[in-house]
């Protein structure tokens, strides 16, 4: 089965080396974008007395600031296109099953 490369990305704070057999180099370098916001985080709040593990961190920020990270990179509209494709995709493949029952 295959990791997500999000989910791969974040196990740990180490550096994770691109793989061109195994990942996208687009969703990979975004993917880096989201681990080094969340290193700042981490920073931030060390800076203020509050020392985060890193799953907690990742937690933590993922609940806080994902949204408007993903907001502030990707245009509305791109956004919207990909989920209108990704639904039509979903609605004909549940045409396809409805038809082979």
């Amino acid at each position: 089965m295959k990791i997500p490369v999000i989910d791969y990305l974040l196990e740990s704070e180490d550096y994770v080396p691109f793989d061109p057999q195994k990942h996208d180099k687009l969703h990979f370098n975004m993917c880096r974008l989201v681990k080094d916001e969340i290193r700042s985080h981490k920073w931030i709040e060390a800076e203020k007395g509050r020392i985060l593990p890193w799953r907690e961190a990742v937690a933590e920020w993922m609940d806080q600031y994902y949204d408007q990270f993903i907001e502030a990179i990707i245009p509305q509209k791109r956004l919207m296109k990909f989920l209108e494709r990704q639904s039509r995709n979903c609605r004909d493949a549940l045409k396809d099953v409805v038809k082979a029952l």
